[in-house]
Order: C-alpha cells, then sequence, then structure tokens
C-alpha cells in the first residue's frame, strides 16, 4: 500500500470501530460492507476518497497522482511497460467499474490504445470493441474487463496476459475471466498475474479463495464455462460472520505498528518482483485441469514503501 492508502484504510478501520469491536456478536451485513471499503482502499484510495481538482493538473502530474494512489498500479505501471516492449496482449480483470475508469484514465495518459468491456457495454459496441482487439493488425494493447462480464461468452484468444487487478469472492469467477485468453486458436502460453495488497482484507480473502480452487476446478467443465454443480448459489454470503470477523483482523495490527515514512512513491523492481514471483503448481491432474495446462500463474504480494510495491 502507499502511504495514502494506509491512511485511508486506517480510516475505515477507526471510524468502524464500534461496529468491529463487538466481534462474532456484530452484525454480519456491517462486516462485509466494512470489507467492502476496505476491498476498495486496497484497489485505489481514489475509490475511499476520490481526488477533487479545482482545475485540471497536466497529464504528467495527473499521472503520478493516480499511481501514488495506488500500489497495484505501481507495480502494474511498470509491467505493462515491460510488456508493450516485450509485444505482449493484455487483458486486465476488475470487479469494479469505477476501478476500470481510474484503469482507462491511466492507459489514456500513458497513450496505450485499449478496448473496454463492462455489464453496461452491450450489443454492437460490445461486438464493435470485440472484432477490433482481435481483428488481425490490431494495435490495441490492453483490454479493460469487468470480472463477470468478460467470463460470458468472449473470446479473447489474440491476448497472452492476463491481470487480475483484484480478485473475485468465488474463484469460479476468475477462473472463467482467465479462460477468456486461453481459447481455439490461441498458441502461446498464456500467463496470468494476480495482484494482491498484503497484510490486508484481500490477501487473507484470497488465501480463503485458494482452498476452493481445487474444488472449483474438479466441478467445471474444460470449457471454463459451465460448473456441473448447478446447486451453489452464486448470491450466497461469501463468508459467515467468523470468517468475516477474521478477515477484518487479518494484517490490521500491523498496519497500525507501521511508521509511515513520508509521501514518496514507492519504488519498484519489475524485474525482481518477477523473479521472486510464485508460480503454482496445480498438483495432479483433475477433471478440468485442461483449463489451467497453458496457464503459467504469478501471485504478487503488495509490499510495503520501503520495500518493494505494491
Amino acid at each position: 500500500m502507499t502511504t495514502l492508502q494506509k491512511q485511508y484504510y486506517k480510516w475505515i478501520l477507526t471510524k468502524n470501530y464500534n461496529a468491529l469491536r463487538k466481534g462474532v456478536k456484530g452484525s454480519s451485513t456491517t462486516f462485509l460492507n466494512i470489507v467492502i471499503e476496505l476491498k476498495k482502499c486496497c484497489n485505489h484510495s481514489f475509490l475511499t476518497k476520490p481526488m477533487e481538482f479545482e482545475q485540471r493538473p497536466p497529464p504528467e502530474e495527473h499521472i503520478q497522482q493516480l499511481i501514488r494512489g495506488s500500489g497495484k498500479l505501481v507495480l502494474l505501471d511498470k509491467l505493462l511497460v515491460r510488456l508493450r516492449e516485450t509485444g505482449h496482449r493484455v487483458l486486465i480483470f476488475s470487479q469494479m467499474v469505477r476501478m476500470l475508469d481510474i484503469l482507462a484514465e491511466y492507459l489514456q495518459i500513458r497513450r496505450f490504445p485499449f478496448q473496454r468491456l463492462d455489464g453496461g457495454i452491450k450489443g454492437e459496441l460490445r461486438k464493435q470493441a470485440l472484432d477490433h482487439f482481435n481483428a488481425e493488425g490490431s494495435q490495441d494493447f490492453c483490454f479493460l474487463l469487468s470480472t463477470r462480464a468478460g467470463g460470458l461468452g468472449i473470446n479473447l484468444a489474440t491476448a497472452d496476459t492476463v491481470i487480475i487487478f483484484d480478485s473475485d469472492w468465488n474463484p469460479q469467477n476468475d477462473l472463467q475471466a482467465q479462460a477468456r485468453a486461453h481459447r481455439i486458436g490461441q498458441k502461446n502460453q498464456v500467463n496470468i498475474y494476480r495482484l494482491v495488497t498484503r497484510n490486508s482484507v484481500e490477501e487473507e480473502i484470497v488465501e480463503r479463495a485458494k482452498m476452493l480452487d481445487h474444488l472449483v476446478i474438479q466441478r467445471m467443465d474444460t470449457t471454463g464455462r459451465t460448473v456441473l454443480d448447478k446447486k451453489a448459489s452464486s448470491t450466497a454470503a461469501p463468508f459467515n460472520k467468523e470468517e468475516l470477523t477474521a478477515i477484518l483482523k487479518f494484517g490490521a495490527e500491523e498496519l497500525f505498528k507501521d511508521e509511515e515514512d513520508g509521501d514518496d512513491e514507492p519504488t519498484c523492481d519489475i524485474d525482481e518482483i518477477l523473479r521472486r514471483a510464485e508460480t503454482r503448481d496445480e498438483g495432479p491432474a483433475m477433471v478440468g485441469d485442461e483449463l489451467l495446462s497453458a496457464f503459467k500463474v504469478a501471485s504478487f504480494a503488495a509490499f510495503e514503501e520501503e520495500e518493494v510495491a505494491p
């Protein structure tokens, strides 16, 4: 997290102190709302408090404000520059439409050609965006997608890199999104990068979701589109009260102990991060493993500012 994110994260916890101190006697709905607010903060500080301008700053100043508002964006900025230099094409997934707005603003300032698809883009506009990205000789570098809208009947096999900016509660939705880049005609290895903020609710949620990964894969057909067990409800609460309490506690003590060392932009050595990236081993082949056979998955934790960010 950047300094601004840490300040807002602490503020969210502090303003909800009375609700949090009730522990398992508290309200599940209240706890879930707090988790959602903290997840927004993990993505970008502007999702907690939008930046207000009397006069819009010049592009070079504004992009620094965007990047300093998110440890993830610090890493993403370096990663995208490297991927563009080496001829890759990228799908970026987020659950939050407002986060897609911020990413679109960033890509525009960086002059990275891109397309976008979320739940509000339908019909002919949706088809035009897909056709433009997939066209032979297309100059589009990125495709921004909402996780759930991007998991429905979309073929983007012309991309070879997937970046999951924030993880879904349900690993099934992330798996379906990842499958967009692995369709008939994909000849390249598909690399997947999942961005996770260290010592935050997000890290704990992802760890809990990992425990569901193999179960979900076993219940999924080889297209990645159909979960074989139809009884699972997509609207069910993602966690019970005890789990929400544990998630909210995770990383809070370390955060309040942390010293904030000014307002400098976090440093980031992309080569070192890529070397240290954890490549997941899915273990013995199971039903549905064909979906992941060409995927190389790396999870990146968001480090503190004095280390590597995010």
